[in-house]
């Protein structure tokens, strides 16, 4: 019975024909259209997951505390939202070990707004004074400081000119994200300095993150330093 089947393989080798055992060819299953989709889907699913997510929006912190104070009208006088916003900013700028500034008392002429310092959050014995018709913000042991001088002229932010660990993706506006806003000084040398936070993203980890991220940064030579703020995403929930 071998020794046929050997004959009758050897008179198909022998015609020229190629012989081979008839198998089934079986239809890889992604290989078809539910399994291409799905393939898609676990590539998708993969990404959420492990990818981290980053975006950023930097701008000058001038453009920032515009936005945050708005139009001032200095005939009918600063109101207490925008002076309480300008002593918040006076407070981490120039008081040492500063936080938070009390909400702003009408004084008159001025609102007045007392400093927290320290981790207790002591209240400072000096208070900071915002003109309501001036738009001066001054404080005892440190520089007086126009509403101009916040506000100033307007200024392109500059970019990174490196990826900064991560490359930046824009996360659509409806994102679900965890943001941090970080407010940082570029030195004219490029570098940046000064780190603070003016919102946590209510997550130390993506803090941590977005922080590691703006201090690997580098800028471009300048002539003068520049103070941005950056929103920086880099958790997804």
């Amino acid at each position: 019975m071998l020794s046929h089947e050997s004959d009758h393989a050897a008179d198909h080798a022998g015609n020229g024909s190629d012989f081979r055992l008839a198998t089934p060819t079986p239809t890889p299953f992604l290989s078809s259209s539910l399994g291409h989709t799905m393939k898609k889907l676990i590539a998708a699913l993969l990404f959420v997951l492990c990818a981290p997510v980053y975006a950023q929006d930097i701008k000058t912190l001038a453009d920032e505390l515009a936005g945050e104070i708005g139009r001032v009208d200095l005939d009918a006088g600063i109101t207490q939202k925008q002076a309480e916003t300008m002593a918040q900013y006076y407070c981490q700028r120039f008081i040492g070990g500063c936080g938070l500034a009390y909400p702003a008392i009408d004084r008159n002429l001025d609102w007045v707004s007392t400093p927290k310092t320290g981790v207790a959050g002591v209240a400072d014995q000096d208070a900071i004074l915002i003109g309501k018709h001036t738009g001066v913000i001054s404080w005892k042991r440190g520089p007086d400081l126009r509403l101009a001088d916040l506000i100033g002229p307007k200024e392109t932010a500059p970019k990174p000119i490196n990826k900064g660990g991560a490359k930046p993706r824009r996360l659509p506006d409806d994102a679900l994200v965890p943001t941090a806003k970080i407010q940082f000084v570029v030195s004219p040398a490029g570098a940046v300095t000064h780190i603070r936070f003016r919102r946590s993203s209510g997550n130390s980890k993506c803090d941590l993150a977005a922080m590691r991220i703006v201090e690997s940064w580098r800028f471009s030579p300048r002539k003068q330093p520049i103070e941005l703020v950056a929103n920086v995403n880099t958790c997804a929930r």
